[in-house]
């Protein structure tokens, strides 16, 4: 008998929603809140969520699943759906898609220090705001290709920025708690302490996950340690920087930012990074990509590999969701 699978979503890829039918019970119900769904989860061995704004797949549901034996998300994280914690101490399985979003943010990333660079974002704007040809507005730009630079974070996403990297340079640096030297070594890459990354790399990229241990990681002293002209890239968590202080930094030195996420999302329309032509800012748009949306792939293979009987790529352990960003 096959598993009963409950998706609280609809699975937008049909070719996806074949290949779960074929080897498992498939439900699909739009639910959001937990006492709806605590009231259908009886029977099911596997919850499925999407993004939602609060958590769904809480305690209160998993104890009113006594066969439930997996939990997962449609999207790249668990934390803001899934009390992942109390889910691991029952023995579930704790499943996501993070392995979809490497691919889409690691060329969103390099996007963002190639336009920083190359200064391509900054002569789009004037010449949309009303000047003719603003050829000499700014000085000289920079290439990317034979640059120092630094990566915080090793996990997917940290890797998939590196390998792009490697068709550019080989002066990469990695900042990891996780990274011993022989595996840095062996990878290629050197491994710094932060303070190290800051005050030697030209270009810095934030990646790592946000959990209480890394808010505000980065501080003004780091900005303070930056080579003049040199880049600070942010697509990870924009808590893991004291934004305020980034800001003073980047108004007082010659340096550049680029940054895809903030403290407080939006960004306040009043924000002084809006108006200075040192800083590119998107509106979180990192995993934006269509490509995303294999994301349904990735998924009906983690719980094929479930259904087997074997462990999925993205099965959580303690130690990796106690690292792990909310989202």
């Amino acid at each position: 008998m096959n598993p009963k699978i409950l998706f609280t979503c609809k699975i937008a890829d049909s070719d996806v929603r074949a290949r779960l039918a074929a080897v498992c019970d498939l439900v699909e119900i739009e639910i959001t809140k937990p006492a709806e769904l605590a009231e259908r989860v009886g029977d099911c061995e596997g919850i499925i969520v999407p993004y939602t704004p609060e958590p769904l797949i809480t305690r209160e549901v998993m104890d009113a699943a006594p066969r439930l034996r997996l939990v997962g998300t449609t999207y790249g994280g668990v934390r803001q759906n899934v009390d992942d914690t109390y889910a691991l101490s029952k023995g579930l399985t704790v499943i996501h898609t993070g392995a979809s979003r490497v691919e889409p943010m690691a060329e969103y990333t390099l996007a963002l220090i190639l336009s920083s660079l190359m200064q391509t974002h900054n002569y789009h704007h004037y010449m949309r705001s009303g000047e003719a040809w603003p050829r000499t507005k700014f000085p000289r730009t920079r290439m990317l290709r034979g640059r120092s630079v630094g990566v915080i974070g090793y996990g997917r996403i940290g890797q998939g920025i590196i390998e792009r990297l490697r068709s550019f340079t080989a002066d990469l640096s990695v900042q990891s708690n996780h990274l011993t030297e022989a595996e840095a070594q062996a990878a290629g890459l050197k491994k710094r302490a932060l303070d190290d990354l800051f005050r030697e790399c030209e270009v810095i990229v934030l990646a790592g996950g946000y959990n209480p241990s890394t808010h505000h990681l980065i501080r003004r002293r780091h900005f303070d340690l930056m080579r003049e002209n040199a880049l600070f890239v942010n697509i990870a968590r924009g808590k893991m920087v004291n934004e305020a202080e980034m800001t003073d930094a980047v108004r007082e030195r010659p340096i550049y930012l680029a940054l895809d996420v903030f403290e407080v999302e939006p960004l306040p329309a009043n924000s002084p990074l809006r108006e200075n032509d040192r800083v590119l800012i998107t509106p979180h748009r990192a995993n934006n990509p269509i490509e995303f949306e294999q994301r349904w792939q990735t998924l009906a293979g983690e719980i094929e590999t479930f259904i087997r009987g074997e462990t999925p790529d993205s099965a959580l352990s303690p130690e990796r969701a106690a690292v792990m960003s909310e989202s």
